[in-house]
């Protein structure tokens, strides 16, 4: 049986601010769309641009989940920012 994935793990539709330093060297007020996850267990995320920005169509980027430094969320009721916490499987 699988286990639901905690509430606050990235999910697609996600946006992301990553870390200071990050791996593809973005700077930390840029902001990213979660895409998808390889796996599905939230270890690698890909990134694109948000909808309306210039090179949407044409960029695409892979990162760590400790690339992250902040995901919002959009739900029916508002929206929510915050911090991505590893879960334990990822710290290994």
């Amino acid at each position: 049986m699988l286990s639901p994935r905690h509430p606050d793990c990235p999910r697609p539709g996600d946006f992301a601010q990553l870390t200071r330093g990050n791996s593809i060297h973005a700077e930390p007020d840029d902001t990213f769309v979660i895409v998808e996850d390889f796996p599905p267990t939230g270890q690698h995320l890909v990134l694109n641009l948000p909808a309306g920005h210039p090179d949407h169509a044409d960029w695409a980027a892979a990162v760590l989940l400790g690339d992250i430094a902040s995901l919002t969320r959009l739900e029916p009721t508002g929206s929510r920012t915050w911090a991505p916490v590893p879960e334990p499987d990822d710290l290994q």
